[in-house]
């Protein structure tokens, strides 16, 4: 059997902007087939070897001295996205001050959390409804079990009427700091949280670049974000 006669396998690079005092956070997720992942991380790895040879790439480092280099890895992605079907970023969007975890989620942060990526996983389930899927989510410190978030994932696919056997074949935590599909992922986010929290328009020598988020918007917005409301989660 062929790769196109058989069930695709998609990566899923899941992870969320910092969670601060800030209006709007972010949850987004890059979507690429497993074929081309060692393709694109050879991509970002050329891009970035001759300024940035070493070290995680993230927004909260970019830097004037740095911005060329950085400017070269967020190119590297608008140039191949035609190159390797699909590259794909979808960005959840969280109002927070619509939150209201008293109210749906126990008190608890955390459940609320999880019903966002939740959300985000289940619509790139909904938009790509062929393959199977791994999901990459960036490590990070919390009692919940991915092993519980597949389940949940499956179970939710099955009753939407989706036809395939289990499509979230596995969902587990990586470190950034050895993935490049998740350092994109942090810096596409980077530049979306930037824009919806208003800091291009603040002028001060301590804010991150102001050029590139400005430079790339037009090529940002093939990749909306879908808004998030609390209420409905």
């Amino acid at each position: 059997m062929s790769y196109s006669e058989a069930a695709a396998t998609y990566s899923i690079f899941l992870d969320e902007s910092s969670q601060t005092k800030h209006r709007y956070l972010t949850l987004g997720a890059l979507v690429l087939d497993n074929r081309f992942v060692s393709l694109f991380d050879h991509c970002i790895a050329h891009a970035r070897k001759l300024e940035l040879p070493n070290g995680e790439l993230k927004w909260g480092k970019v830097s004037k001295a740095k911005l060329f280099a950085y400017k070269l890895v967020a190119d590297c992605f608008f140039d191949v996205v035609d190159d390797y079907t699909p590259l794909e970023f979808h960005c959840l969007v969280v109002d927070t001050t619509k939150r209201k975890e008293h109210v749906f989620n126990q008190g608890d942060k955390e459940i609320g959390f999880n019903k966002e990526v939740y959300q985000l996983l289940h619509k790139c389930a909904r938009l790509y409804p062929e393959p199977m899927f791994h999901v990459h989510a960036d490590h990070r410190d919390t009692p919940s079990s991915l092993d519980e978030l597949q389940t949940i994932l499956n179970a939710g696919r099955k009753k939407k009427g989706d036809t395939r056997h289990q499509p979230f074949r596995r969902v587990h935590f990586r470190n950034s700091k050895d993935v490049h599909c998740l350092q994109v992922v942090d810096l596409l986010l980077g530049a979306v949280t930037h824009r919806l929290n208003g800091h291009h328009l603040v002028q001060e020598p301590s804010q991150r670049i102001h050029s590139w988020p400005r430079q790339d918007s037009g090529r940002m917005a093939r990749y909306e974000p879908e808004r998030q409301i609390h209420g409905l989660a």
